[in-house]
């Protein structure tokens, strides 16, 4: 009796779904080797088949038969979060626009059939920004447009698939005189001969008898069938204190007892010894950089060296089943580093995992070159990090199309930056706390070399390449070829070491060669090298070039959070940098001012909340660290301007930085003599110059005039603050608020006095109008305000004001932060400076 199938139900679906999984997985090397690139990595087999095994995951442990509705989210849903690379993402649009065809019928026809293959195919083209045809867009659509010219047996499946399978093989024999690079590699397209299998194991469902005896045991064994999980998280274990900090004090005439003391409090397992010259501390703390701070004002420090004990590893859980592979996954979370942002970073190996949490990553997946992760994948170490605000690392082209993917599914703020190579990633972490957007338009200038060794001889770009070759991808391409590893690695350095170049990462592989290493480490004079041991398969290196950005300025200007600037307001200055001071709230939690909490938050803690801040200067390891940063980019020089001496330590604690470092001579630092808007105003100006290539010199007379001429002015709502700040008495507090005595207070000469005492509100705006109006020359003016809408209201009262005298040089509003807030209380004001002609 002859075999016809009329009706595609659910269970047949099952049955065709799993079939093509299988006959795909069985030929996923064949696809592999069909890479146009001709590296030990190539991956499109692995992807695609991947891609489909998690679909049959979910199917071979369904205890019930579903109705096709059902069946049709399950696939699509297990399809979209098993997605690897960009073969298995556009797979995973193909059948999903395929079930949209069928989802709605119990028994789906060959003309419903032929209908879904042409949503697949539109689902696919859209799934893509900028459709290339000689790939698997283009074998999919001729499937598509085959399926919709079928003119055999409309009511038997069996012709009508094997007509489908015969038309796939046909395009994807076809693809190579579509894509010049395909027929220059002498190979057809991958994703294009995956589909073909596809089609292939639809057929061997229905036609082969070991495949069919294979899918009737599956079906009848579906109620014993156990879950497959795959996923691993290793956390970092809840510890009382997570920093081992040790480091050396040039300097043993101190007393040791009440040195220890006072580092007592931050931490346990201290051990102290001194000698006549120099004091060695061990110390467990949660706060190096306090310790280091502690230990900077008394003496130079060396030997420096902080490590994060908390590691725990959670053994996974691995349900065993027949016939199945399951691969693992990786998770590395450092939740202490995901504020404000959480920087999720794929990586190739632990090891690689490891130095990206080092350098600041709050989260890490193993699996890059040849393991790429699943869209699954991502999302849970996504759901794994606390931050509401993410940035997803692929660090590798075919990880770009699942992360955003996950990203896009997840319900917090997930921005994808499209790495394409692990140490770009890296640039960007140890970056992550300038300011993203300069970091990422510096990575144009930046060059990342990966050397590998050919599998096959082809032909990319006119290079000839030969089988067992060096190779070297520069940026995203193969570049240079070598049947010598050093003569390849010379002329990598003669061509990508230039007069700009400043530093040099390497990574080495797992058989990486020793005296190829050597070669690799002798670099001109002036450029730095840098080496880290990531033991990633297949690449003998990775390589990473820093260049120095031509544009860039020779200059760069660092100032403080009390500026009080928005990323709005210095969006246009790429060489300036804001070092953020500390918040003490909720307890004993510290907060980076304007990173770990913004102003809206601090103002609604200390209105609503009625907690009594503290503020804290940054530490000299943080002032060290952004100097070496700013350096390590490009800049030659550097000035540092800070809020007022008389104010704040957080000028000291910049001396104490630079004197760590190797360069003092090109690192100045200013006294501002004022804070918040002035400050602000003076670092924007410094920075416009310094792109304007006006000389250090031109720059540092022009800021020393000018903060002479800069006053601030404000008024403080409500005499409390000062009062429970311990700034004035009780009885004074009182007797202001009796009489509705309001002082006008000034920020002049690096101090902070009373300029006035007057009456109310209209008193205060008054006298405000008064000193406007004194003015003999032509004004720079800025109103600020912080706390609520009643220090708004008033700042903008003073915009009016100012607004009718010709003389005022109206430069914007600036919402007042932490510093005067924690002092002050809700504030309104303004600043003014004299027009230097």
């Amino acid at each position: 009796m002859e075999l016809k199938i009329e009706v595609l139900n659910a269970m047949r679906l099952t049955k065709l779904l799993i079939a093509a999984s299988r006959w795909l997985s069985r030929h996923a090397d064949v696809l592999n080797d069909l890479n146009v690139y001709p590296v030990p990595d190539g991956d499109t087999g692995t992807n695609m088949s991947m891609t489909l095994q998690a679909v049959e995951n979910q199917l071979v442990k369904l205890n019930y038969e579903p109705k096709m509705a059902e069946l049709c989210e399950i696939v699509s849903e297990s399809i979209l979060l098993g997605a690897r690379g960009n073969s298995g993402t556009i797979l995973s649009q193909i059948i999903q626009g395929f079930l949209m065809g069928i989802q709605e019928k119990e028994e789906a026809t060959v003309e419903d059939v032929i209908r879904a293959f042409g949503q697949a195919k539109e689902k696919a083209y859209k799934a893509v920004s900028n459709p290339v045809e000689g790939t698997i867009l283009t074998v999919i659509r001729k499937v598509a447009e085959a399926a919709e010219n079928y003119e055999g047996d409309k009511k038997d499946f069996i012709p009508f698939l094997i007509y489908l399978k015969n038309i796939s093989a046909e395009a994807v024999e076809e693809t190579p005189t579509l894509l010049p690079k395909l027929k220059e590699a002498g190979v057809v397209d991958a994703g294009g001969k995956g589909i073909f299998y596809i089609l292939e194991g639809f057929e061997k469902s229905i036609t082969d008898p070991q495949m069919l005896e294979d899918l009737e045991r599956i079906i009848q064994s579906q109620s014993k069938r156990r879950e497959m999980l795959d996923s691993t998280a290793m956390e970092m274990e809840d510890i009382k204190f997570k920093y081992c900090t040790e480091f050396i004090i040039e300097n043993g005439s101190f007393n040791l007892e009440e040195y220890k003391e006072k580092i007592s409090q931050y931490g346990d397992s201290i051990v102290c010894a001194q000698t006549s010259k120099k004091t060695k501390t061990h110390i467990h703390t949660n706060n190096p950089g306090i310790i280091l701070e502690i230990a900077c004002a008394l003496g130079s420090l060396s030997n420096m060296k902080i490590e994060n004990m908390e590691i725990q590893h959670h053994n996974n859980k691995l349900f065993k089943e027949e016939d199945y592979t399951l691969v693992q996954q990786n998770i590395l979370i450092r939740n202490e580093n995901a504020r404000p942002v959480g920087y999720f970073a794929i990586a190739d190996t632990k090891e690689m995992g490891e130095i990206f949490l080092n350098i600041g990553a709050a989260g890490v997946l193993i699996g890059g070159q040849t393991n790429n992760p699943s869209v699954a994948d991502i999302e849970e170490g996504i759901k794994k990090l606390d931050a509401q605000k993410i940035i997803v690392l692929p660090n590798n082209k075919n990880i770009i199309s699942a992360a955003k993917i996950a990203a896009e599914r997840s319900n917090k703020e997930v921005t994808v930056l499209e790495t394409k190579s692990m140490l770009e990633g890296h640039y960007l972490i140890k970056n992550k706390d300038l300011k993203i957007e300069s970091v990422i338009e510096h990575l144009s200038v930046n060059t990342s070399i990966e050397i590998t060794k050919a599998v096959r001889d082809t032909r990319v770009d006119n290079l000839e390449i030969i089988k067992g070759n060096y190779i070297a991808i520069v940026n995203g391409k193969i570049k240079e070829t070598n049947s010598s590893l050093q003569n390849l690695i010379l002329t990598l350095k003669s061509k990508y070491l230039t007069e700009n170049t400043l530093n040099v990462l390497v990574s080495l592989g797992k058989n990486v060669d020793e005296e190829m290493t050597v070669e690799l480490k002798d670099v001109p004079q002036g450029i730095r090298y840098e080496e880290i041991n990531c033991k990633q398969e297949n690449y003998y290196y990775y390589i990473y070039i820093e260049n120095r950005d031509p544009k860039l300025p020779e200059i760069a200007i660092v100032t403080d959070s009390t500026s009080d600037l928005s990323e709005e307001m210095i969006r246009e200055y790429p060489n300036l940098e804001i070092i953020p001071l500390k918040v003490k709230l909720d307890g004993d939690n510290y907060y980076r001012d304007g990173v770990d909490i913004s102003k809206q938050e601090f103002w609604k803690k200390i209105v609503e909340g009625g907690q009594l801040p503290k503020t804290s200067q940054p530490s000299p390891a943080e002032f060290k660290s952004l100097y070496e940063k700013l350096f390590a980019k490009g800049y030659k020089k550097i000035i540092s301007i800070h809020i007022s001496g008389k104010l704040s330590g957080t000028q000291q604690a910049a001396r104490v930085a630079r004197g760590m470092l190797n360069r003092e001579e090109d690192v100045v630092i200013l006294d501002s003599k004022t804070v918040t808007f002035a400050l602000g105003h003076l670092a924007i100006e410094a920075s416009k110059m310094a792109m304007e290539k006006k000389s250090l010199k031109e720059i540092i007379d022009w800021l020393e005039e000018s903060k002479e001429l800069m006053k601030v002015y404000f008024v403080v709502k409500d005499l409390d603050y000062l009062q429970r700040g311990g700034r004035i008495g009780r009885a004074s507090a009182l007797i202001g608020g009796i009489f509705r005595v309001k002082p006008v207070l000034k920020v002049e000469n690096g101090e902070v006095s009373v300029e006035a005492k007057v009456l109310g509100e209209k008193g205060a705006l008054l006298h405000m109008e008064k000193i406007i109006k004194s003015a003999k020359t032509s004004i720079i003016l800025y109103t600020g305000w912080g706390g609520n809408q009643s220090c708004l209201s008033s700042a903008d009262s003073l915009k009016t004001i100012a607004e009718r005298f010709k003389k005022v040089d109206y430069r914007g509003r600036v919402e007042i932060g932490a510093v005067i807030g924690s002092h002050a209380g809700p504030v309104y004001g303004i600043g003014i400076m004299d027009k230097i002609r």
